[in-house]
């Protein structure tokens, strides 16, 4: 069975593997499902798991941040996100070594536990998840706007949503420049 190919909405182009899966995988429950046959024979554990090496993996992949020349961080203490193997479509936020609250973050995106890409091509700073727009197949990210009130509560925020649509993740909004 061939690969289907993936299309970011970054430019970038990469090979999709997956499990099976089935049911609401928003939660945080851990469940076990049996891995497409095609790809290998062992279970996947489901559930958020923001320690799993396929993160690590991705993390390796990446060049250092380009304006701060700062590799990426490898400890999972500081990742945010849902990233769960048998999730449509989950990220892992991660972040450079030795960050400050205003350092560059990176969102990496997830189909089926199979790495696809950044969900763009630059690191923002103050990038979260955004859990309210967050589903099995969409992921929703809150990006802090720059020139906004970086230590205030009531900042400007701009809201993205990266949308699996069955062989590709579309972007819904316009992250900030």
């Amino acid at each position: 069975m061939a690969r289907p190919v993936v299309v970011l909405c970054a430019g970038l182009v990469v090979a999709a593997a997956g499990c099976a899966a089935d049911g609401d995988s928003g939660s945080s429950q851990t469940h076990v499902h049996n891995a497409d046959p095609t790809t290998s024979s062992l279970p996947v554990e489901c559930g958020v798991d923001l320690t799993a090496q396929v993160i690590q993996s991705a993390v390796a992949t990446l060049p250092a941040e380009p304006v701060t020349h700062a590799p990426w961080s490898t400890d999972p203490r500081g990742f945010e996100g849902n990233f769960d193997p048998c999730a449509t479509l989950s990220t892992a936020i991660i972040t450079v070594q030795g960050a400050t609250g205003s350092s560059p973050n990176q969102a990496l995106l997830f189909h089926k536990g199979a790495y696809l890409g950044t969900a763009t091509q630059e690191a923002h700073g103050f990038t979260s998840l955004d859990v309210d727009r967050t589903t099995d197949d969409t992921v929703g990210l809150a990006y802090k706007t720059p020139g906004s009130c970086n230590a205030c509560p009531d900042g400007t925020v701009t809201r993205v949503q990266f949308h699996w649509e069955g062989q590709k993740v579309r972007m819904i909004g316009t992250p900030p420049k």
